[in-house]
């Protein structure tokens, strides 16, 4: 039973005996609670409650919401509503209009006769030949099976290429026992610059969890706190992927405590408070041959296992690399594996190398490049220049004439960006050997930077460098400064 309200006398004014008129209605249903209404009408209890208090109108859609969910006539209130709005459309309330949609006595109108929710089931197609990352779906899977009054989200971030919407999609999955309702998903980065926007994601949503166009608020925070109370009200899995910073996914997040959102993305939004987080790193050796041999079959693995190791190396390891060499391979099965390998030598060659149909390394890497500033590009270039597998902010400021402070910004960017990593060793970060190789493409292109670096510049940059080279020594573990 819903708890006692403050009386109203609908005899002072007509939004009064409209209000009076729907807690009628409301008491004829059986007297449901207003978050019990909730459910149903898909707005949040205050605002129904608000609704039946006759201090104002409430919108036609509130108003037609909470007649649904008590079984009265819309049809018949959306008149009612329109003559005491003063609308164009008010045709003249009768009294058989009133009666008819107040049930008889006894009568109770159950949610699911008015609206059906819907079970949406929108994830894409997972990978068929998913290996390895055992630990991870663990350690995910027990974050999210933790009991607590709230499920909280879960941030699977990562390099280019390693994976991440991939094992979000194995771990749905795994776990969807545990979220009957329905799965949601949605790609924030898959439009234009800025992505998509969380009004334009959300809106959708409501479409997708059976809430009627007519119903879906206008307003955008109202739209939000919706899609949040269904969060709260419903177990559903969702799954954000391509987040490129924390504005973007913060308004998709909420308090539900049966819902559970997971979100990948390349950059660790570390903005984000009360996350759990999972990074994942490329394949190790063993998960990169088992990948090969699952696509282009075991026997050619065990039969050129050498050439096949050499791939994975090329590949750094990276499992989209991995996979794109894979199904190459498989597609010529008259060719020798190490005739592909070969192939993967030539460094020049390498990133035109890795693609297959529309799927390719390349594009991928350019599409964070692109993103970066000018000065973010540069230092992404001296990892094409030097050729090492590691980068320090101390090699970059020497190479660029830049403060070392300003450097470890720099590569910090990189990082988030999915194109550096950092490594094992303080101070330390990896390049990949695909990453190194695309930043020489980019560096052989003629560009502002080529043009704007004169003599005088590459020997202040000398200098700089040999400034730091004892300092290098000095802060860093193994004694060396090459970056």
């Amino acid at each position: 039973m819903g708890r006692p309200e403050r009386p109203l006398d609908g005899s002072t004014g007509p939004i009064a005996a409209f209000a009076h008129d729907l807690r009628v209605l409301r008491n004829r249903a059986g007297n449901p609670s207003y978050r019990e209404l909730a459910r149903t009408a898909l707005f949040a209890p205050s605002v129904l409650s608000s609704a039946a208090s006759g201090h104002r109108l409430p919108t036609l859609a509130v108003t037609l919401a909470f007649v649904s969910a008590c079984g009265g006539d819309r049809a018949v209130w959306e008149r009612r509503w329109r003559s005491v709005a003063g609308q164009p459309g008010a045709g003249a309330e009768t009294r058989e209009d009133r009666a008819a949609d107040t049930p008889p006595d006894g009568a109770h109108a159950t949610a699911s006769g008015v609206i059906r929710l819907a079970r949406p089931a929108q994830l894409p197609m997972g990978s068929r030949i998913f290996v390895g990352r055992e630990r991870d779906l663990a350690d995910a899977a027990e974050m999210i099976g933790a009991s607590g009054p709230v499920k909280v989200p879960l941030l699977v971030s990562g390099p280019i290429g390693v994976g991440k919407t991939a094992f979000a999609l194995r771990l749905a999955e795994e776990v969807a026992a545990d979220f009957p309702d329905g799965q949601l998903y949605a790609d924030l980065g898959d439009s234009g610059s800025g992505g998509r926007s969380a009004n334009g994601i959300v809106r959708g949503f409501l479409r997708a969890l059976g809430v009627p166009a007519h119903l879906v608020p206008d307003d955008p925070m109202q739209r939000i706190g919706l899609y949040r109370s269904l969060l709260a009200e419903r177990r559903l899995f969702v799954l954000l992927t391509g987040v490129r910073d924390e504005g973007q996914v913060r308004p998709l997040l909420g308090q539900a405590p049966h819902s559970q959102v997971v979100v990948t993305s390349r950059a660790r939004l570390l903005g984000l408070e009360d996350t759990n987080r999972i990074e994942l790193d490329t394949f190790s050796r063993k998960e990169s041959l088992a990948l090969i041999g699952r696509i282009a079959g075991p026997g050619r693995v065990r039969a050129e296992h050498d050439a096949t190791d050499t791939i994975a190396e090329l590949c750094g390891d990276l499992p989209l690399a991995v996979n794109i060499v894979g199904r190459k391979i498989a597609a010529r099965p008259e060719w020798a594996i190490a005739y592909t390998a070969g192939q993967l030598a030539d460094r020049e060659r390498l990133m035109g190398s890795l693609c297959v149909g529309d799927v390719n390394v390349r594009d991928r890497f350019s599409a964070a490049y692109d993103h970066l500033s000018p000065t973010e590009r540069e230092a992404v270039q001296h990892f094409g220049q030097s050729g090492a597998g590691w980068t320090t902010s101390i090699g970059v400021a020497a190479a660029m004439g830049i403060m070392i402070e300003t450097a470890d910004e720099l590569l910090e960017s990189v990082v988030d960006a999915g194109l550096l990593q950092r490594a094992n060793v303080a101070g330390r970060y990896a390049v990949s050997r695909l990453v190194s190789a695309f930043a020489a493409e980019r560096q052989r292109e003629p560009g502002p930077f080529a043009a704007a670096v004169s003599m005088a510049g590459r020997r202040t940059r000398k200098n700089a460098f040999e400034s730091l080279r004892h300092e290098a020594v000095r802060t860093l573990p193994g004694g060396s400064s090459e970056g």
